[in-house]
């Protein structure tokens, strides 16, 4: 369970980051980036479109995380065709702290920021996942964990369903997690994927 409230808690830090944005960054770039007009991508889609401005602030850049932000006004259909308006991805470069944030909003880029922190420690090679790596994208993901059942869209709260791509370092995983609640809402829950095979993965609660 505490590792489904550290993924809430990331979705929350996700929208007060989105806030604090220009107060924290170090470089930024505040020209909207204008990409396809459909608002709603999937997590692939969203860190193909966020990657150009992340080789062009670092040319060595790589994925370190994705995650949606949960933003959207409250609503039935939030995610359920694996497909989010609102994204947060991050990239660094590996032995180094940089560290380098894109925020997408209704589709398209509205923010870059260079977000590296001198107290912070260097990513190493393993904390990154690679686009090649990557089969498995969140609307076929998103099939799958339904099909197994007990996931449900949340109403209020971590609106929908919500979706994050990470390295799960111990396991050495390119890890996607669906994320929903149990069918009264008490509770949140969480279906784990390998995204380079679809494989269920049990995630560490």
């Amino acid at each position: 369970m505490k590792k489904i409230v550290f993924i809430v808690l990331l979705l929350l830090f996700s929208v007060g980051a989105v806030e604090k944005l220009s107060a924290r960054s170090l470089q930024a770039t505040e020209d909207t980036f204008e990409v396809d007009e459909q608002q709603e991508l999937s997590i692939k889609q969203a860190i193909e479109i966020a990657y150009p401005p992340a080789l062009k602030w670092n040319k060595d850049a790589q994925l370190l995380q994705a995650i949606n932000i949960d933003l959207d006004k409250p609503g039935k259909s939030i995610g359920h065709n694996g497909k989010r308006k609102n994204w947060n991805i991050s990239f660094g470069v590996p032995d180094t702290n940089k560290y380098f944030l894109v925020t997408i909003h209704e589709g398209k880029i509205n923010h870059t920021s260079d977000l590296t922190g001198d107290s912070s420690s260097p990513y190493s090679k393993k904390e990154f996942i690679q686009m090649k790596d990557i089969q498995y994208d969140s609307p076929e993901l998103l099939k799958k964990a339904l099909k197994m059942g007990s996931i449900y869209p949340g109403k209020d709260w971590a609106k929908g369903y919500n979706f994050m791509l990470r390295k799960d370092t111990e396991r050495n995983i390119n890890l996607l997690l669906v994320i929903g609640w149990n069918s009264d809402q008490t509770k949140m829950k969480a279906a784990g994927f390998n995204a380079s095979t679809g494989e269920y993965i049990e995630p560490n609660l």
